[in-house]
């Protein structure tokens, strides 16, 4: 090869300094492309696996469950679960994310996978039927459920507008993309969002009527059944000596708030709140305060309070917290209008009203209209409302009883599991439930 020239060599220089130069000055858009690249690629083999998947035989006995974006075994599936097993018929597989659970699942004596385990991976394209508490991208592979149908029984009942009624999802934006051509495009990778056929668990004719947007499923798919996971509320079970004694034992004031746009937007608790105060008031009343925090919160409290407890990274079940909780503190967590069903004090402290409905979530209520206790937006009115609320207990009763009626029908608020179990053996499953006098073949649990 013959040695370049000087001004062959300069030109190279030049034209290497130039391209330097160029991807500084384009780096953000090279990186956007790259990234917007990457995301075609994989919505586009999900859009084509799940349509691969629709072509499986699927087995009618074969029932998957999931729960918490597949991280927990609790939540409403896991009241169906726990039912629906005990059918000699059936196979039911519980889905997760996490090992840890999956161990917690099969000690229990239950049959459980990872999600992305061979096992866990032929469960899912093989079973006919899903239930769930969330997306079925969050609690399964969303791309291996094409022919299969989901109940999904979601896991509160809420102010927040979420999936295709947030404007800030992709849900929402690529149905209403005015482009149509886009809108066509993103209209394969939307449907990959829900099962070939989906149902949605609502609570209320007010609530049903704005689920069909919100869940893209339609509206006699929507089934007014109640929440399985607050049965724990009127009955008392081997579960309750799982919640610690000291819990059960004291008047505890729970703090349960939401997140801030999946905790960008999430304040240290201590800027919030002064616990030291707290604790003070706690002293003088009798309470504990218990701190429950969404996962994505932030901040830390001080273990030398000995009457404020953080119990965040315990594995309490929620519901069972709220039923030995005897005033729920919150925001615009679902979790009040679950708690409603005891007819406790609720105080709303909602010191970032106007910042949380522009940046992090819309809602379907007005939220003055549905927040039935005392509103509080800096921690002097909180701490006032705290004391007030212990001694005036009863001055919102007739407010929580009108905000219950709106959230969940009559029929609802009261035990359910038994009914959702029917229903879905019945009309969904298309079985005659077993009755204790009738003796059933049994699935092989080793089936496909």
């Amino acid at each position: 090869m013959e040695k370049l020239t000087l001004t062959q060599q300069l030109l190279a220089a030049n034209t290497v300094l130039l391209l330097i130069i160029l991807i500084g000055v384009y780096r953000g858009i090279l990186v956007k492309l790259f990234k917007l690249s990457k995301l075609f690629t994989r919505r586009l083999i999900g859009v084509i696996i799940y349509n691969i998947a629709r072509l499986f035989p699927r087995n009618p006995h074969l029932v998957v469950f999931g729960a918490e974006s597949g991280n927990g075994f609790r939540g409403n599936p896991k009241y169906l679960f726990l039912q629906i097993q005990k059918d000699p018929r059936l196979r039911c597989v519980w889905i997760l994310k996490n090992p840890k659970t999956v161990k917690q699942v099969r000690d229990l004596g239950y049959e459980a996978y990872l999600c992305h385990s061979w096992q866990g991976i032929r469960c899912q394209l093989r079973a006919k039927y899903f239930i769930h508490s969330h997306s079925i991208h969050d609690d399964f592979n969303r791309y291996f459920l094409g022919g299969a149908v989901s109940v999904n029984t979601w896991h509160g009942v809420g102010l927040k507008k979420v999936w295709g009624a947030n404007k800030n999802t992709f849900t929402y934006k690529a149905i209403h993309d005015p482009n149509p051509i886009m809108r066509f495009l993103k209209s394969f990778v939307v449907t990959t969002q829900n099962a070939s056929e989906s149902y949605m668990i609502s609570t209320s004719p007010k609530v049903s009527s704005y689920y069909p947007e919100t869940f893209l499923v339609p509206k006699e798919n929507i089934l007014e059944l109640g929440q399985a996971r607050n049965d724990v509320f009127f009955q008392q079970t081997a579960e309750d000596e799982t919640v610690p004694e000291w819990i059960r034992e004291h008047k505890i004031i729970t703090y349960m708030p939401t997140h801030r746009n999946f905790g960008k937007l999430d304040k240290d608790i201590n800027r919030v709140m002064n616990l030291d105060q707290i604790n003070a008031f706690c002293e003088k009343t009798g309470y504990k305060f218990v701190i429950k925090r969404h996962m994505f919160s932030a901040g830390e409290v001080s273990r030398s309070l000995k009457h404020v407890i953080d119990i965040s990274r315990e594995s309490i079940d929620p519901q069972l917290l709220l039923k030995y909780t005897d005033i729920l503190v919150t925001d615009y967590s679902s979790c009040y209008t679950d708690y409603l069903l005891l007819d406790r004090p609720v105080i709303f402290y909602s010191y970032d009203l106007d910042e949380y409905l522009t940046k992090s979530n819309e809602m379907y209520h007005n939220y003055w209209d549905v927040t039935p206790g005392p509103k509080t937006e800096d921690f002097p009115s909180f701490l006032q409302a705290l004391e007030d609320t212990v001694k005036q207990r009863g001055e919102y009763r007739q407010e929580r009883k009108r905000v219950l009626d709106l959230f969940y029908s009559t029929e609802n608020q009261q035990p359910v599991t038994e009914k959702q179990v029917d229903y879905i053996i019945r009309n969904i499953f298309k079985m005659e439930p077993v009755t204790r006098n009738e003796e059933a073949p049994a699935v092989q649990k080793n089936a496909g």
